[in-house]
């Protein structure tokens, strides 16, 4: 059957319209995905890819420590603080992890735990700056070449809280004294000499890969990341991208010791600063409250840590953040409570079980929040509804929810609570083109997060809601 000029014209601009609406989004805002690096399964990300072919979809970048992809004294198969059980450099290469990334299109970062003088508590690694810029420089020069000799290509590095130490405010609050960690620079000015001169190095030697940092908050401050990014400048180093690890019980610390913290209105004034001196802005995803694995190591597992983390990512939806990049990281190390081994939270696959609190069931969900889904009204494209956010949210006890059916199919409309446990079941059945509004009456539930799922023949997708009495 031939095509007519007029028809084929108007297939070539929808294919190119797709195309540029995935650009410009990938543009303007990254997911990137960083597992537990103990955890059991990380390894079954790429042996049993189809597990997480939705989630796959929606990452732009893909992060490993240099404990797991490094060699020799970096690697952290037996090293005691970072147990990483099975996920070192021998297995990912066996599972040609580095290239399949390649073949999915995602990039590869990698984080950097060393990042300057000030990283280490050893008095011995930390005797002269020299030794430890070299060491720093070694360690992120062996894992871009284990890398890329197995089939990857490193695109981003990740510093790892390199001016924490230098803006130490709750080792003040806590014993009013200088703090004693033995690599703690004597100035801002010799700090940001070390990191320029680790940064202007590694650019020389890999100019294609970005350079960023990983920072605490509210340990630093809006005003000292300022600060910080300017000595850069001034050294002729600019960041690529600041990713921000907000500590939630370390800011309401602060908060009952009467100092200011407004987590949505700094966070909004850092993103402007630094958009304007064209760094991106991250926000790292996890559970904020984390903490509590270590007073509660029996009841802290994957639901727990799920819990958290979309709080979290309603709290940053809720506040209009629209980071540059949204990091979904987790370090939750049990080996405190419960000894070390591979069994780190959360689990990574599946993604598309309801049952299981999976790392990219998570990425799934909080994307669908963050992003604010909307599938584009085009031609054939397999998308069947709409989901919009309750109004009003948060609500008491009445709240509306919203769809609409692009094309007649089978759905379902179904509300879970903060564990999983279904509450109840709407609009089950066959629907035609149009818009549906159902009501929910959370008279009779405690005050809490609760979620609600349209699921159709073949797709589905999840939003969160508050119930405040």
């Amino acid at each position: 059957m031939k095509m007519s000029l007029n028809s084929t014209f108007r297939w070539i601009t929808v294919f190119l319209l797709v195309i540029l609406l995935k650009n410009e989004v990938k543009s303007q805002a990254q997911i990137w995905f960083a597992p537990n690096l103990a955890s059991v399964d990380m390894l079954n990300l790429f042996s049993q890819p189809e597990q997480w072919d939705s989630a796959r979809s929606k990452i732009d970048v893909f992060k490993f420590y240099l404990v797991q992809a490094g060699t020799g004294g970096w690697s952290g198969v037996d090293h005691p603080a970072y147990n990483i059980g099975d996920n070192h450099l021998e297995n990912f290469v066996d599972v040609q992890a580095f290239s399949k990334l390649g073949q999915w299109g995602i990039d590869i970062a990698i984080e950097s735990f060393f990042a300057g003088p000030v990283k280490s508590y050893d008095p011995l690694e930390c005797s002269t700056a020299e030794y430890v810029f070299n060491l720093t420089l070694d360690g992120s020069i062996n894992v871009i070449q284990n890398i890329g000799a197995n089939g990857g290509t490193v695109r981003y590095l990740a510093m790892d809280e390199p001016i924490r130490r230098w803006y130490p405010l709750y080792y003040y609050i806590y014993t009013e004294q200088t703090d004693p960690r033995p690599c703690l620079v004597d100035s801002l000015g010799s700090l940001a000499d070390h990191v320029a001169a680790y940064i202007l190095q590694m650019k020389e030697w890999y100019p294609s890969v970005s350079i960023g940092h990983i920072e605490l908050y509210p340990e630093v401050g809006v005003a000292q990341f300022k600060e910080w990014i300017i000595a850069l400048e001034a050294r002729g180093v600019s960041l690529s991208f600041l990713h921000i690890d907000v500590h939630g019980p370390r800011v309401d610390e602060y908060i009952s010791l009467g100092i200011n913290i407004d987590v949505a209105a700094d966070m909004a004034e850092l993103k402007t600063f630094l958009n304007a001196h064209n760094i991106d802005f991250g926000i790292i995803f996890f559970d904020t409250y984390y903490d509590s694995q270590y007073w509660e190591p029996d009841e802290y597992n994957d639901s727990t840590y799920y819990a958290g983390t979309m709080n979290w990512v309603n709290s940053v939806h809720d506040a209009n953040l629209k980071p540059n990049h949204s990091i979904f990281q987790s370090w939750v190390f049990p080996y405190y409570t419960t000894g070390i081994g591979p069994n780190e939270i959360p689990v990574n696959l599946p993604d598309n079980d309801s049952s299981i609190y999976s790392h990219t069931r998570l990425i799934n969900e909080a994307v669908s929040i963050l992003m604010d889904v909307e599938e584009p009204f085009l031609i054939d494209l397999p998308v069947s509804y709409r989901l919009y956010q309750n109004y009003p949210n948060p609500f008491n006890p009445v709240t509306t929810i919203e769809y609409f059916v692009l094309k007649p199919s089978w759905v379902s409309l179904t509300i879970y609570n903060v564990v999983g446990k279904k509450i109840k079941t709407f609009d089950e059945g066959k629907k035609n083109v149009g818009s549906y509004k159902i009501q929910f009456n959370g008279q009779n539930l405690p005050s809490g997060i609760y979620y609600y799922k349209l699921t159709s023949d073949k797709y589905s997708v999840t939003k969160s809601m508050m119930l405040i009495k």
